[in-house]
């Protein structure tokens, strides 16, 4: 059984199943893709409602049980599993907090408008949804059905090719509210399915149900976050000592150097143009005896880079190859579609060491 407040903890996970969209209210006839911008639409003020809905993740899973409430662009998750996990998951507008009820933890997190777009509004969440699925699907109405009571346009997005990033997806959008009452979705050989079963439009909710009552003897633990650093080539000579970089030659060139601030270790991202347009960005960090590799990520797939064994994943526009070599491990991911897996691996090829 999976562990579901690992699960919460994803970025915006939550935020990206429970899509608060809202729009105008008619009844005209649309298309999928005017479906799909109407229930996108901003609006000046968000919607307030109380909600009840399930997660399915099927038999790896399991299946959770949410509680929602949504008022003036505050949110109140209040989940449980099916193994008795209980959580809760509040943004009060200036600070998210995360309170596991079984296990008696809790974590908080400041940020300032505008830090946590994801979180605050579901809409971005769709948008980057159906923007990853525009080339990649078909997409077509397949009809109105009633969910939770209320009338919906089903709007159903089938794959063009095996090898994209998120599979089949349907989506059933309020007539009236353009609220996202339920979603399949399918990706990585996985299924999800998120329901409503209960929708309360213009709910009268209490700005307490906003806050939580953690115990005294639960500690909160303060979460920051470090956004990447600039920083010069010198700066990460002295992090990493001598390491393979790709010369800048034949329209290449690097723009930028980035402190990746990852806790468990230094980490740099290179970033590079060709012909002043972005091309690609390589990441390399030194891999230490703490260093903990995953075994293969599906859809990960073997190549040779440099005389050595590593794998490369092209999904939709996304490709990167990695690789490993001299104890250092090398990242180089595809900013320019137009690039191919042999362009990068012959990138590859005319690293040097940097002394």
């Amino acid at each position: 059984m999976m562990n579901w407040k690992k699960t919460l903890r994803a970025a915006g996970l939550v935020a990206a199943l429970t899509f608060s969209l809202v729009g105008c209210n008619t009844e005209a006839s649309y298309s999928p893709q005017e479906i799909i911008d109407q229930a996108l639409q901003e609006t000046k003020e968000p919607l307030t409602f109380y909600g009840e809905f399930t997660m399915d993740l099927g038999e790896a899973g399991g299946t959770a049980h949410v509680k929602e409430w949504s008022k003036e662009g505050k949110r109140r998750i209040d989940m449980t599993t099916e193994n008795g996990e209980h959580v809760i998951s509040i943004n009060n507008g200036s600070e998210i907090m995360m309170y596991d009820v079984v296990e008696k933890t809790a974590q908080k997190m400041k940020y300032t408008e505008g830090d946590l777009d994801s979180l605050q509004s579901p809409r971005d969440q769709a948008k980057l949804l159906f923007n990853m699925v525009k080339d990649t699907h078909d997409v077509k109405i397949a009809g109105e059905e009633k969910i939770a009571g209320r009338d919906t346009y089903k709007v159903v997005a089938k794959v063009k090719k095996e090898d994209t990033l998120t599979g089949d997806m349907e989506v059933w959008i309020d007539k009236k509210t353009w609220l996202t009452l339920k979603t399949v979705t399918n990706s990585a050989g996985s299924k999800l399915t998120v329901e409503y079963t209960k929708i309360d439009v213009n709910a009268k909710i209490d700005d307490t149900q906003f806050t939580v009552d953690v115990p005294d003897d639960v500690e909160i633990e303060e979460i920051t976050t470090q956004e990447p650093e600039v920083v010069t080539l010198d700066v990460v000579k002295e992090q990493l000592g001598e390491f393979l970089m790709i010369p800048e030659e034949n329209g290449i060139a690097l723009t930028a150097i980035q402190d990746m601030k990852v806790e468990e270790r230094p980490e740099f991202s290179f970033d590079y143009q060709k012909d002043e347009q972005p091309a690609f960005s390589v990441s390399v960090f030194k891999m230490t005896e703490s260093y903990t590799e995953f075994g293969g990520i599906q859809d990960e797939k073997p190549i040779e880079v440099r005389g050595q064994q590593g794998t490369y994943m092209e999904l939709g526009e996304f490709l990167t190859i990695s690789w490993q070599e001299n104890g250092y491990q090398y990242n180089i991911i595809r900013e320019n579609p137009e690039l191919t897996k042999e362009d990068l691996v012959a990138y590859a090829n005319q690293m040097t060491i940097n002394k």
